[in-house]
């Protein structure tokens, strides 16, 4: 076993939501090979106890199910990679078992392969790499239902992680990319940290994309200069001491902040050191959870807007940034929900997009005309829904509507403005408990947690968890994506068990 190498004292933030499940790392990787030291150095460097799995593994249980099964998946030929030998299911699904037998646990697959058609991958290899994926999501959805979270980072060209192109190569793949850069190793270590983290308790079968965001499918113009590629440990590398979870120094703009995920939010960027910008309808409720604010240590401001008349978003902007002396990110936690009806429903769909949509564009646009003239960076994160890319339940067309828009205005958002060196990106979370969830019809709760591989609807701190990822410099390597928090019930979507209930809300025996 390995003995850990931590950073400076006190150099990790320590909150309730970024406490690891476990210490214990089983790395399921080809041994003695370079990304093999380097994904384990990783782990090493925040206290992580790392033992790789051996061949002997393959015949036997291991002797003591792992806190984190981490498995390295490469060999993507159009990122330079070498070839690698196919994964080893039979372990794997060997110590997945015996961790959801124990009931608890975290799994990473780390990997290049992803749903893009790459014109220099080999058509075999990479229909291997996708059976690999699958089959991986398939025990995700085993493990979900017994305690265990198996989630995917899937990394663009990580030269680190051995990834080999010539510069031009290089070159022209980043031109493909929003952020024109490979990953740095300080990217893919807080997306490990993040994935075993406590807060991060309701996402199965998630893929993360630290590539840069290749999703956007940006169109390379020939006038624009290849960028040269940055040595690993860069510019975009962190320094050994600094903790990039921690949001010290920061001011951060959240809006919908009287109640809900606005105030997880909130309390979240504060116990992690930002000082923020509490924004909403409610006054009383914005004063008391500024009070709670102070009480950690850090700045509040209350600001009163009704972000249903999208005309308040730039006058929201100026005020706060006047107040402030300049804002750091905005975490968009407005919002409202509300059934159609048979009918005309032009008023509900209006109100809708005016408050889940413009309003949050409008304060993007303003805030991005601040950062652009003063220099300095951004960072945006919207909490979106699984309703822009689900219909979960009849009459929410429009609600559908106006999400799917603020999610797609955030990926057209990131590609525009990452020449400024800001970054947004999308939550979508599922079922969140919330006072009005406590009213809700128990036997439809209890229909859709048959549908949720984990078996619950999230927390809002949960939900706050993850926004604060994406506004840190933790996620400096994603911009433009849409990460959910719903129990996998997205990435994880099928027929539950079907065996015959005994009543039509009862799942049937499980095997």
């Amino acid at each position: 076993m390995t003995e850990p190498t931590r950073p400076g004292a006190g150099a990790l933030l320590e909150t309730e939501s970024l406490a690891p499940v476990g210490r214990r790392v089983l790395l399921e990787s080809p041994p003695g090979t370079a990304p093999t030291r380097a994904i384990a150095e990783l782990w090493q460097r925040h206290g992580f106890h790392v033992t790789p799995a051996t061949d002997t593994d393959t015949d036997t249980d291991p002797p003591q199910a792992p806190d984190v099964y981490c498995v390295m998946a490469l060999g993507n030929e159009a990122l330079g990679a070498r070839p690698a030998p196919p994964m080893r299911r039979a372990q794997v699904e060997r110590v997945l078992r015996a961790m959801a037998r124990r009931g608890q646990g975290r799994a990473v697959l780390v990997t290049d392969a992803g749903p893009h058609v790459h014109a220099d991958a080999r058509p075999e290899a990479a229909a291997q790499r996708a059976a690999d994926h699958a089959w991986w999501q398939h025990l995700a959805k085993y493990c979900a239902s017994r305690g265990v979270l198996a989630n995917t980072v899937r990394v663009g060209y990580t030269p680190f992680l051995g990834h080999e192109l010539t510069d031009a190569a290089a070159g022209e793949l980043l031109r493909h990319l929003v952020i024109r850069r490979p990953v740095a190793p300080a990217e893919l270590a807080a997306a490990l940290r993040l994935l075993v983290s406590r807060g991060f308790g309701n996402v199965a079968g998630e893929t993360l994309p630290l590539d840069g965001g290749l999703d956007a499918s940006i169109v390379p113009m020939p006038a624009a200069r290849p960028p040269r590629p940055e040595a690993p440990g860069g510019a975009a590398e962190t320094t050994a001491v600094a903790d990039p979870f921690r949001l010290t120094g920061r001011v951060v703009l959240v809006t919908g902040a009287s109640s809900g995920i606005g105030a997880s939010i909130a309390r979240e960027c504060a116990a992690r050191g930002a000082d923020v910008v509490l924004a909403a309808r409610r006054r009383p409720e914005l004063e008391k959870l500024a009070a709670q604010v102070r009480e950690l240590g850090r700045r509040a401001w209350v600001l009163t807007a009704d972000l249903s008349d999208p005309a308040r978003a730039a006058g929201l902007v100026h005020e706060a940034w006047e107040r402030t002396a300049g804002i750091d990110a905005l975490a968009y936690g407005a919002g409202a929900v509300s059934f159609d009806a048979t009918g005309d429903n032009a008023a509900n769909r209006h109100t809708l997009l005016a408050l889940n949509s413009l309003s949050y564009a409008g304060m993007c646009d303003a805030l991005l005309k601040h950062w652009a003239a003063a220099g300095r960076g951004g960072s945006v994160a919207v909490v979106s829904s699984l309703a822009a890319v689900s219909a979960p339940v009849a009459n929410l067309a429009s609600y559908g509507l106006s999400k799917a828009a603020t999610a797609q205005f955030t990926t057209h958002f990131a590609t525009s403005a990452a020449r400024h060196k800001v970054r947004a990106n999308s939550v979508l979370p599922g079922f969140v408990r919330t006072p009005m969830t406590d009213v809700t019809n128990p036997a439809f709760l209890e229909a859709t947690n048959r549908l949720v591989p984990t078996g619950r609807m999230s927390e809002a701190t949960e939900v706050a968890a993850l926004v604060c990822y994406l506004i840190s410099p933790a996620a400096a390597g994603l911009t433009g994506t849409r990460l959910r928090v719903d129990g996998g019930g997205h990435c994880l979507a099928g027929l539950p068990h079907l065996a015959p209930p005994q009543h039509p809300l009862e799942e049937g025996t499980r095997p």
